[in-house]
């Protein structure tokens, strides 16, 4: 299983302090990102944890060192608690250095984005609690505001995402938890439509590519590139292993009675109460209500599908679902056939 999320894009960390305690024999630059939350002691040995403080999952923290060579601990500052410089574990989370474009990687990298490097330490992986969201996009109401976009201006009604599901992208949540381990330029092309072509191709296996190409028509535009570089860097240093189990969500989703609720509705209106029914039927009670359904211009144009829990090949997507949060939703719209209006 993936290592969840490499950064979190939020706001900007203090510079590194100069000085660090005596039991702090290393001293790093760069970030902690918490995959755990974990205690936060003020002293390794005593164990004390003035304020009873943990880290935050999936939250990054300014990294100011290491107890030792083969660190059991990292010494990180944690702004708003009293000590602020605390010790954590180093099965919690990862030690990042900021991408910089320098290229000078030392350990290994976060899945081809150069200028960063990532230290993991050896653990298992993310909690049963890593939470994320499955974006489905409608690709016929989609392409009516996108008419220009090569996948938009080629989509006919005989083609797969004229009547099913098209992945927009799996996206470890919390919101903001984007780009990780990726560079500045990287970035920089990657949030244009029209440079997202020069960012280097995402290698997959033959097999994934083929299907990935049928259920994800963006890829036309280089949508997987985008998608890969935001949001399944945070997910895996694998882009073969992001997109293979993006894609068994999908085929799942995609083989339920909400595909076969929209397909036999094509050009008719759907509410959230019928959408969400669909996937009880499908998924287990309970299941519809970790969905949002998306509505634009009086069309349905995507499901965003909370997920909870450890995401493997072949992982019930009804587990996923009823682990989840409920959301709140309240939008119907016309199920769009291919074509412009």
């Amino acid at each position: 299983m993936h290592f969840l999320s490499k950064v979190i894009v939020g706001a900007a960390l203090l510079s590194v302090a100069s000085v660090l305690p005596a039991a702090s024999q290393v001293k790093l630059d760069g970030f902690f990102l918490a995959e755990e939350a974990c205690p936060a002691f003020q002293s390794i040995r005593k164990q004390t944890n003035p304020g009873n403080v943990h880290v935050e999952r999936m939250r990054a923290y300014e990294l100011l060192g290491k107890n030792k060579s083969q660190a059991s601990h990292y010494f990180i500052r944690m702004n708003g608690v009293n000590p602020a410089e605390r010790w954590v574990d180093v099965s919690c989370g990862l030690h990042l250095v900021e991408a910089d474009g320098s290229g000078q990687n030392t350990g290994n990298g976060s899945g081809g984005s150069a200028g960063s490097n990532v230290v993991r330490p050896a653990v298992k992986g993310p909690s049963a609690d890593a939470e994320f969201l499955l974006a489905a996009s409608w690709q016929p109401a989609f392409c009516q505001t996108h008419q220009e976009i090569p996948e938009c201006s080629s989509q006919v009604e005989g083609r797969f995402d004229a009547s099913h599901f098209a992945l927009h992208g799996l996206w470890p949540q919390p919101r903001g938890n984007f780009w990780c381990g990726v560079t500045r330029e990287e970035k920089r092309l990657a949030e244009e439509r029209s440079t997202r072509g020069q960012l280097p191709p995402v290698e997959l296996d033959d097999a994934t590519r083929e299907e990935l190409d049928k259920v994800m028509p963006g890829a036309q535009s280089h949508l997987d590139r985008y998608e890969w570089v935001k949001h399944g860097t945070c997910y895996s240093d694998s882009a073969e292993e992001y997109y293979a189990e993006s894609l068994d969500l999908m085929e799942q989703l995609n083989g339920s009675a909400v595909r076969d609720l929209f397909a036999a509705n094509i050009g008719e209106v759907l509410t959230t109460a019928q959408v969400r029914a669909a996937f009880d039927e499908t998924f287990g009670a309970g299941a519809g209500n970790r969905v949002q359904v998306r509505c634009k211009g009086g069309l349905i144009t995507e499901l965003f599908i909370n997920l909870k829990g450890r995401v493997e090949p072949d992982t019930p997507m009804s587990e996923l679902l009823l682990a989840a949060k409920p959301v709140q939703s309240d939008c119907q719209g016309r199920v769009d056939p291919v074509g412009f209006n």
